[in-house]
């Protein structure tokens, strides 16, 4: 008799285990994700910056009234808390970083 109870509670375990699997897997996935703030690591000349960087709206267009140099073509400055990255927007190479005159 215990064996046959034993039987059933391991069969319903099962069952319940593969449901939600089947669940898990006819869920699609968001078409789109609200981005994070700015990765928390610490960026440094050399790494990839995150994509969100390297979009038009993220470009600082006033670089030459803050005091930074002209960014060479496929290449623009962003901000960054208090510093500015230079970064190459064809693989998102950060080619210098500057911190933020006051």
């Amino acid at each position: 008799m215990k064996s046959k109870t034993l039987a059933a509670c391991v069969l319903a375990a099962a069952s319940l285990s593969t449901a939600s699997f089947a669940v898990q897997a006819g869920d699609t996935p968001q078409e789109t994700v609200q981005p994070s703030n700015i990765n928390t690591r610490d960026l440094k000349e050399g790494d990839r910056a995150p994509d969100i960087l390297m979009r038009e709206e993220s470009a600082v267009s006033d670089w030459k009234k803050r005091g930074l140099k002209q960014p060479e073509a496929d290449s623009q400055w962003a901000r960054v808390g208090d510093k500015f990255v230079l970064l190459k927007t064809t693989n998102g190479t950060i080619l210098e970083i500057t911190p933020v005159k006051k």
